[in-house]
């Protein structure tokens, strides 16, 4: 942990449980209690609410001889792994043609905890939003982007009442969203018509429009953005804008495999 810069947040707990797992491999795919304390250097009593709660999780599953392995939750997260390198792939293509269609700074991201990871992104030329240029692994606050609405927006509510609760709503402009309370009337919003906008609540100067970006199965599982100079915010050029990046979620929903309406 030398390197952390961070070390107070270091949860042992948390660490000892990951160590756990990271005990089963190829080779070794089943374990007993016992086994997993010795590798470990701990005891029973120690060792035992750390297995149960990772079983009640489904991130370890327990036979009838007692003997532990990796649960179906670890395969549902690879899943969930996959449907990201997945929708990179095929959102890459697209990101190209929405940013040279409308000259702007096509984005595609998904949410990490509380904030927005940038995954890919597409310059789209001097009439872009340049003020944030290389974002590829960037992380921002989700309560005053684009991106971030539309993320929330879609979440289960129990969700997005967790994550609100997080946030500290750090004022970036005057036009920052910074209450709980005004944040959830913008997600109601959003739902409405599919799509949200964010106009100088980041960086002045700076304007985005996000849109969803679906699986087969219907969940929103990460969104694209148009991000330009707020000055081209005017109402014909914004709509031009919404429609654009409509089209390339949908799009990108589509060859996904989603086959209902994309802004619902």
């Amino acid at each position: 942990m030398a390197d952390d810069p961070k070390p107070h947040h270091f949860n042992k707990s948390l660490d000892r449980g990951l160590h756990v797992l990271d005990l089963f491999t190829r080779n070794v795919p089943s374990l007993s209690a016992k086994e997993i304390a010795d590798k470990l250097n701990i005891g029973a009593t120690t060792l035992y609410p750390f297995l149960h709660t990772l079983a009640s999780h489904g991130y370890l599953e327990v036979d009838a001889q007692k003997r532990y392995r990796l649960g179906l939750k670890l395969l549902e997260r690879v899943g969930e792994l996959n449907q990201v390198y997945d929708v990179r792939s095929v959102a890459r293509r697209e990101l190209v043609t929405l940013s040279r269609k409308i000259s702007a700074n096509a984005r595609l991201a998904v949410l990490y905890g509380s904030e927005v990871l940038y995954l890919e992104q597409e310059e789209g030329g001097p009439a872009a939003n340049i003020i944030l240029r290389e974002v590829v692994g960037l992380r921002v606050p989700c309560y005053c982007t684009a991106l971030g609405k539309v993320l929330l927006a879609y979440l289960p509510p129990q969700d997005v009442e967790t994550i609100i609760d997080s946030l500290d709503f750090a004022p970036f402009t005057d036009n920052t969203i910074t209450s709980p309370e005004r944040l959830q009337e913008e997600l109601v919003a959003v739902r409405e018509r599919g799509y949200s906008t964010e106009i100088e609540e980041l960086q002045l100067g700076g304007a985005c429009v996000g849109a969803p970006i679906r699986n087969s199965t219907g969940r929103v599982i990460a969104a694209i953005s148009a991000s330009f100079l707020a000055s081209r915010a005017d109402d014909k050029e914004l709509e031009r804008i919404i429609d654009r990046i409509l089209e390339a979620a949908a799009d990108i929903s589509a060859q996904l495999g989603f086959k209902g309406d994309n802004s619902l």
